[in-house]
Parts: C-alpha cells; sequence; structure tokens
C-alpha cells in the first residue's frame, strides 16, 4: 500500500492546512524512497560497480598507451598481447561496453515501468489519489526525482564510458564512429537512460501490467538499436573521394584522419578518375595474395572511390541521436499525462 495511504501516517490528512494536492515535497520525496528504495540501492551498486571497473580498465590501457607513445601498439609487442587475445583488455572492454548499452533497458524496466503498473497491480491508485494529492503532482514529482537519480547514474556511467573508448581507441586504431564506441560515447548512455525511463512509466500505464510492459519494452529497445546500427551512418550526406591504392595494403580510411567511417568502396579508376574497364588485363587476379593485387593497382596509379563519414562529425551525429531520443522522450511523457488524466480513480 502506498504512504499516503497507510493508517499509521495519518499526519497528511490530519493536517487542516494542507489541502488537497498540498502535500509536502518532503512527504513526496519520502514516499519515493519506501516504495523504490530496493531498485534505488541496486542501481546505485550496479553503477558503482560499473563506473569503477570501467575506470580502472582505462586506467591500464592509459598506461599501455603511454608506453606505446599514444599510438596504437606495434603488433607483437607486450603491450599489443595485453591488449588483444582472450580476455584481453580490449575484449573486456567490449563486455563493458555491451553493459553499458543495456543499462537504459535496465533503468526503464525497473524503475520506470513499475512507477504506475505496479500501482495499477496493487489497486493502490484508487486511495493513493482520493487522498491529499492530485494524481498530477504524485506523478510529475515521482518522474522528477526518479528521473534526476536516472540521470545522474547514466551522467557518470557516460563518462566513465566515453572515456574508456577513447583510450581504447588509441591503443587499437579503431574509429569511434564503428558500433558500440559510437553509442557508448558523446553522453548517449545518458539521454538514453532518461529517455527509456520515462519510455518505462508510459509503457507501465498503457498496460498496468509489469510484465507484458517489460516485454514490449525489450523488444522495443532492442529493434530500436538495429535500426540505429543501420541507419547513424547516413545521419549526413556521406563525402566522397578517389583514394590512392597502395602496394603496402594500408587502410584507405587511416590516411583521411582518426575515426573516419568508411560507408562504401567500390570501382577502379585511373589516375584521370575514369573507370577502368579491362581491370582483368592489367592485373589478373591469381591464386596469389591481395597485397600482389595492391601492388599491382599502385604500380598503375589506380583509386578507389570511397564512400566515408570524417571522424570530426562525431559530435554532430550524436547530437542528431540524443535529439532524437528526446523527441521520445518528450512524446512518451506527453503519452504519460494523458493515461493518467484519463485514470479513472474509483476504478483505481
Amino acid at each position: 500500500m502506498s504512504t499516503l495511504t497507510d493508517s499509521k501516517h495519518p499526519a497528511f490528512a490530519a493536517n487542516p492546512g494542507r489541502s488537497r494536492g498540498g502535500a509536502r515535497l518532503t512527504d513526496l520525496v519520502w514516499l519515493t524512497w519506501r516504495q523504490h528504495r530496493a531498485v534505488i540501492i541496486a542501481g546505485l551498486t550496479l553503477a558503482a560497480v560499473l563506473t569503477g571497473a570501467i575506470l580502472v580498465l582505462a586506467a591500464r590501457i592509459t598506461t599501455i598507451n603511454h608506453e606505446c607513445g599514444n599510438t596504437a601498439c606495434p603488433g607483437g609487442s607486450a603491450q599489443a598481447a595485453s591488449l588483444t587475445g582472450a580476455f584481453g583488455l580490449s575484449e573486456l572492454s567490449n563486455y563493458l561496453s555491451i553493459v553499458v548499452l543495456f543499462l537504459p533497458l535496465l533503468a526503464g524496466a525497473f524503475i520506470g515501468i513499475p512507477l504506475l503498473a505496479r500501482e495499477h497491480e496493487q489497486r493502490t491508485l484508487l486511495l493513493a489519489w482520493s487522498q491529499d494529492i492530485t494524481p498530477q503532482r504524485w506523478l510529475w514529482t515521482k518522474l522528477a526525482l526518479l528521473g534526476a537519480l536516472t540521470a545522474a547514474v547514466g551522467a557518470a556511467v557516460s563518462a566513465a564510458a566515453g572515456h574508456l573508448a577513447d583510450v581504447l581507441g588509441i591503443a587499437t586504431g579503431h574509429s569511434l564512429f564503428y558500433g558500440n564506441a559510437f553509442l557508448v560515447t558523446g553522453m548517449v548512455p545518458l539521454a538514453q537512460s532518461v529517455v527509456w525511463f520515462i519510455a518505462g512509466v508510459a509503457l507501465g500505464a498503457a498496460y498496468r501490467r509489469t510484465l507484458p510492459a517489460i516485454f514490449t519494452g525489450l523488444v522495443a529497445y532492442v529493434g530500436l538499436y538495429f535500426l540505429v546500427q543501420w541507419w547513424y551512418p547516413t545521419f549526413m550526406t556521406p563525402l566522397t573521394v578517389l583514394a590512392p591504392i597502395t602496394s603496402d595494403g594500408q587502410s584507405i580510411t587511416a590516411r583521411l584522419g582518426t575515426n573516419v567511417l568508411a560507408i562504401d568502396q567500390n570501382g577502379i579508376y585511373n589516375p584521370s578518375g575514369h573507370p577502368v574497364s579491362q581491370l582483368q588485363a592489367l592485373c589478373p587476379s591469381g591464386p596469389g595474395s591481395a597485397s600482389t593485387s595492391n601492388q599491382c593497382l599502385a604500380e598503375h596509379h589506380f583509386t578507389t572511390l570511397l564512400s566515408y563519414q570524417p571522424g570530426t562529425r562525431i559530435p554532430d551525429f550524436h547530437l542528431i541521436l540524443i535529439g532524437g531520443y528526446l523527441g521520445l522522450g518528450l512524446i512518451a511523457a506527453a503519452t504519460v499525462w494523458w493515461l493518467v488524466r484519463r485514470t479513472s480513480i474509483s476504478a483505481g
């Protein structure tokens, strides 16, 4: 039962100076803590452990970066060996990034969804909303308190995850534009945590049952994750360049700067910029290695058309992504407000 309706806490109704909707903020804070203290403690503990593990791992990788002159460590070195291999620092970093990716889902499932769904299941809204506080103030105060807590935890984890991605990118030479690195940097986990918390509240209000709301949230989160992975490389029109092919097999994107995202590479062009139509005759393919083909292409000064996103666009891409999430959060908040207004107090 809600603390506001507990017979052991009659002070709300007994105080004649407190009219309907006039419950003090301290009372609402205590109510929120009493109802959600278990998940709050569990969430803070998980965030503290995760943030600590990320910072320890980042410190070890930073030491390796200093030893390698803040560049990718040469293959075969002791530093490279500690980064690669089973349970190397790079693999451990990937595991932690996966946990960070699903942290917003946990916020929505265990903090957001039960906020209203549990009240409907236990039928405590009938008493909580018909006594000394309006449904709107009850809702927005809880949203503000738990949302602020979610934002604080998300900010700490986001800062730590972004730092780890940065130092790991230096150590491995991998672009921050790829995969998990892009989604755990730029405070994206912070925005996701707050938005999925609000979305969870909306799902709980819509279903009025915890388990169906959690299942729907899981499906929606995974679906949106794959949608973002497929769509984000084209948030802005890619750049194109005729990049020369080198005989040493050096990555074409490496010559375009750091953190480049290669989108498409097609066609072979001669030095005049015209497509090569008789490539097989000039550089016949055979049982030889790829380096042999590259050497032949380089000897003819051939180029390839590369479509890419420069690393300087990463902040812009993060802003676009966060803006999309915030738009989703506003829709979810409006949905919650509408559903609460339509909720019949007499029905609970």
